[in-house]
């Protein structure tokens, strides 16, 4: 009976060395392929490639992370995958991956994966301490990571419309303000242009306030000097069958005419840009002269702002005012015909028109954003380029107009837009 007893002890000795190594074995199995699994499902949901480096960094060295485009990735996932990729000063191994939809535990790091190779022989029979020790022994492979995001695209920005509407609509010579609005041209528009703005020959400021007809010969040297018409800008007063809601002017009214109905086309169309345009062919004879030293822009621009931008027009008629054409445009259209010569007979040019007209656009942007911090607001700045690749050379520096101008219009087929009212660019 003793020697039974002592035979079945023995035997449960022995299943319990058996068993403890048997689990000692199949916890190693199953660490080295539950760090497989995570690899693989990182792979398929980050794009995370795990290889065997060719050599241990230096201490302190980051692991290197490369960051491309990989289709398919959202902008927040690869804002989290960059954050989450830091530099492995001291073991680079353990580095975790996370964010893009899924994440690597830092207990399957890739490093794990290969304590055990799959075809090293079995281990032979060890206690459980002896198995610890050699997993905590067994060398830890250097990786390197690479990780592959792509940010959605920023949505495409919509497509500009610019249409043209002439100061002398108001005659019925070509299509009014009305005109857009009832056309459906106006829904179509992301921008409308009010043509032309001249420059006062005596003061080379922006000329507001006066009304009187161009000369009649076209090929005139002076046919635009001092033109203009502040009567159908804001000084006459549409009935309501010509306005554009409906409503009359009002006799006593600041503000009326076309600058006024533009107003209106606003509030009827939510984002729609109003625009002044200055120059055109034949009020672009002395941009030369404004645009020559800084002094003259400064005085230039500072005078246009304060006409079309502030609003404050010249009292006229019971018309006009301090302030009494705030809103009615959001920003300043540039269309010098052309710097560096060929446009109307008689402009003034200058060997140095084309680095001058930069720095006038320059000056244009500086005082309408120093005015936009003050009202909250930003103003737009476009410039209009000849179709002709010579007189753009010649002209245009198009490589330092990048973050002065919004955006720019380009001459369409050698036509002149505002000898056809309205039209789409």
């Amino acid at each position: 009976m003793g020697a039974i007893t002592r035979g079945a002890f023995a035997v449960v000795v022995l299943s319990a060395v058996l068993s403890s190594l048997f689990v000692a074995c199949y916890d190693l199995v199953r660490a080295t392929e539950t760090g497989v699994s995570a690899v693989g499902q990182t792979q398929a949901r980050t794009r995370v490639v795990v290889r065997k480096a060719a050599a241990a960094p230096a201490q302190g060295t980051p692991a290197r992370v490369v960051v491309a485009p990989a289709q398919g990735a959202s902008a927040q996932g690869a804002a989290l995958a960059q954050a989450a990729v830091a530099p492995a000063q001291a073991a680079p191994a353990q580095a975790a991956v996370a964010g893009a939809q899924g994440a690597v535990p830092a207990q399957a790091a890739p490093a794990q994966a290969a304590v055990a190779p799959a075809q090293a022989a079995p281990p032979q029979p060890a206690s459980p301490e002896q198995a610890a020790s050699a997993r905590a022994a067994a060398p830890v492979p250097e990786v390197t990571v690479t990780v592959t995001v792509t940010p959605s695209p920023s949505p495409s920005p919509g497509r500009i419309r610019v249409g043209y509407v002439s100061q002398r609509g108001a005659y019925g010579a070509t299509s009014t303000v009305r005109d857009l609005d009832t056309s459906g041209l106006a829904g179509r528009l992301t921008h409308v242009l009010y043509a032309f703005a001249n420059i006062d020959p005596e003061s080379l400021t922006c000329l507001s306030g006066v009304t009187q007809p161009l000369a009649p010969d076209p090929n005139d040297p002076d046919q635009g000097d001092g033109a203009g018409d502040a009567w159908a800008d804001y000084q006459r007063g549409f009935t309501a069958a010509e306005s554009l809601d409906g409503v009359a002017d009002p006799p006593d009214a600041p503000l009326a005419g076309n600058f006024n109905q533009l107003k209106k086309l606003k509030a009827r169309h939510p984002g729609l840009k109003a625009l002044i345009s200055i120059g055109g062919w034949t009020y672009s004879k002395y941009f030369s002269d404004v645009a020559r030293t800084a002094a003259a822009r400064q005085r230039f621009v500072k005078s246009c702002l304060d006409a079309y931008i502030r609003g404050d027009l010249p009292g006229a008629g019971g018309r006009g005012g301090p302030g009494s054409a705030a809103g009615v445009f959001d920003g300043i259209d540039i269309d010098w015909e052309w710097p560096g010569g060929g446009g109307h007979l008689g402009n003034h040019t200058g060997a140095d028109d084309r680095r001058n007209l930069t720095a006038l656009l320059a000056e244009f942007r500086a005082q309408l954003d120093a005015l936009g911090e003050a009202t909250g607001r930003h103003y737009l700045l476009t410039v209009y380029l000849p179709a002709g690749a010579d007189r753009i050379d010649a002209g245009f520096e198009l490589e330092r107009m990048v973050g002065l101008v919004d955006f720019v219009n380009v001459q369409r087929e050698g036509r002149h837009a505002v000898r056809e009212g309205a039209i789409l660019r």
